[in-house]
């Protein structure tokens, strides 16, 4: 699920999350729960994009100027991945499978598409986000061990929880360490995943009634539609429905079954960024202003399947 190291430890988690949703593709019936008494708190840790062929991924995120980390191998769940990451502590997973097997869903997921596959919150404790998706009447999994295989000598380990059914996002908890690392495109973390859902009405109240502290409504021209923000720690999920076909340059944004429409990535100079990626893709993309700024867009096909946007700076 992961390949990180440890530079620092989320700390004052003193309300975990406790999430239910309506997921893009499945509707989740609502069960009564007592309120939230305080708000609750759970950092964006990563994004899982499923490729098909690593070498050629890694090769892909190179050519957009990212640095990309040799990962290594989770042989409880048969896949291998590389890290991209981020100053902020966020960081992108380029995952496949050397199992099949092992590694079934992915496997089914790749066979159709490659692209967004799933995103991870991150929490102090993998224990007592159990007990309080338990004491809400969500079903979720048992914290699951997992490990990270590689040419190091340290052996990286974790605890994730997976909720059943999926939520917005294909979001998971998970309890672990990370690290991160410089980019020649200045990359310095994610700001926004971008997640369709069916209701944005019913989905916002749901975060917000279960203590997620939820935002402003923005007009997102990008999308044609309006937006709904859910902070998570550092970074954002931002709800929305579509209201009409995308067309032009953003056609080929898809939800590639997870919901996961599109990245939002801070760099620290768009310019340096907009110049490594004309070095070494030959494309030269056009600035415009989205709700953070001056940003350019990455089209999916650049990607292996999901649409990113470098933003200068933060709303």
């Amino acid at each position: 699920m992961a390949i990180s190291e440890r530079s620092s430890v989320i700390a004052g988690a003193a309300t975990l999350v406790l999430v239910t949703a309506i997921a893009s593709h499945t509707a989740i019936q609502i069960q009564a729960a007592p309120s939230v008494p305080s708000r609750a708190t759970a950092n964006l840790e990563h994004v899982v994009i499923a490729v098909r062929d690593l070498a050629v991924a890694t090769t892909s995120y190179e050519r957009l100027g990212f640095t990309v980390t040799p990962g290594g191998r989770h042989p409880s769940g048969g896949t291998t991945g590389n890290g991209i990451f981020f100053s902020n502590g966020t960081y992108l997973e380029l995952l496949t499978f050397y199992d099949r097997e092992k590694a079934a869903d992915l496997a089914k997921f790749l066979k159709e598409q490659e692209g967004p596959r799933s995103m991870a919150l991150e929490v102090s404790s993998a224990v007592a986000i159990r007990d309080s998706l338990h004491a809400a009447g969500i079903e979720g999994t048992e914290p699951t061990k997992g490990k990270w295989e590689s040419s190091s000598p340290v052996t990286k380990e974790w605890l994730t929880i997976d909720p059943k059914p999926a939520l917005p996002g294909n979001i998971f908890f998970i309890d672990y360490l990370k690290a991160s690392q410089s980019h020649p495109n200045t990359a310095t973390g994610i700001r926004s995943v971008w997640v369709m859902v069916k209701t944005l009405e019913e989905a916002t109240h749901t975060f917000e009634r279960l203590g997620f502290s939820v935002g402003e409504q923005i007009e997102a021209p990008r999308f044609g539609t309006v937006v709904q923000e859910v902070t998570l720690g550092k970074a954002s999920l931002m709800l929305m429905m579509a209201k009409e076909k995308r067309t032009g340059s953003h056609a080929d944004e898809d939800t590639a079954g997870s919901g996961i429409v599109c990245l939002s990535i801070m760099v620290q100079d768009l310019e340096a960024a907009r110049a490594v990626i004309k070095a070494r893709s030959g494309r030269t993309l056009e600035v415009y202003k989205g709700i953070y700024g001056n940003s350019v867009s990455i089209p999916a096909n650049l990607t292996h399947g999901i649409a990113i946007e470098f933003v200068q700076s933060a709303r």
